[in-house]
């Protein structure tokens, strides 16, 4: 491949990652915005959902800890009853999880669990009980997904039947929030995950149909990308030897 080429490839990727999914915030119901507005004190977040999506946003990993909390924050979609959210192998989609099933509302919360071995524990923190899921993930990378009664859309856009991007993310910036189940700063360590439940045919770029906060997680770069990056960090040095052995032969 040629290596302006190479370069120029994984420059545009990564320039691709920055540009924010749209977010229409009109409409007469709560519009994300004012969602995160009205958990924070003071009325305005620090937190701009045009601007301050979270890049990369579609494979994560739990910290050492080996355990995150999550609390659904608004659930206002039409199927809210119905409608179940949880998370993926990121080695095998099909290998899933479900954290909150439809009967859960806002206040709910969920404890994650992935040991070493892969077994994926789940502690529902309304009951305090907690469960082996019996399924175990070949590591600690996931992806998350939103079950509806048409569709399963997932945190990777290649995964979904749309070829679209039904998530957004966002880390917090050190507000203090009020959630339905508890208070504190929102740390950057914690990420509000915005869903669109709709196939982009007749969805409403709203992203407010799920709201849910997880803590203790961090995104990945996907291998794909990785990869990518490493060829273009490679294109481009060859590139600089190239010019500085032309300088020299001058």
């Amino acid at each position: 491949m040629n290596k302006k080429v190479t370069v120029g490839l994984a420059a545009a990727l990564f320039a691709g990652q920055i540009w924010a999914t749209p977010i229409n915030l009109s409409g007469g119901e709560e519009n994300l915005q004012q969602v995160l507005d009205g958990i924070t004190a003071g009325g305005h977040s620090s937190v701009d959902v045009i601007n301050d999506q979270a890049a990369p946003d579609q494979l994560w990993a739990l910290g050492a800890s080996g355990g995150a909390m999550s609390q659904i924050i608004i659930e206002i979609a039409g199927n809210a009853s119905s409608n179940s959210f949880g998370v993926y192998d990121a080695a095998n989609p099909s290998s899933r999880v479900t954290m909150f099933t439809g009967p859960y509302g806002a206040g709910a919360q969920s404890l994650l669990i992935l040991k070493n071995d892969g077994s994926v524990v789940i502690g529902d923190l309304t009951t305090w009980s907690f469960y082996d899921t019996g399924i175990d993930f070949a590591g600690n990378q996931f992806g998350f997904f939103l079950q509806t009664p048409t569709n399963t859309w997932y945190s990777q856009n290649d995964l979904n039947s749309d070829n679209s991007d039904h998530m957004v993310a966002y880390a917090g910036k050190g507000d203090w929030v009020s959630l339905p189940s508890s208070s504190g700063f929102w740390d950057p360590n914690e990420y509000v995950l915005g869903w669109e439940d709709l196939a982009s045919s007749s969805w409403d770029y709203d992203y407010n149909d799920f709201v849910v906060m997880i803590e203790s997680v961090h995104a990945v770069p996907e291998p794909t990308s990785l990869a990518l990056f490493g060829l273009g960090l490679a294109g481009l040095g060859w590139t600089l030897r190239r010019r500085r052995g032309a300088a020299v032969k001058v």
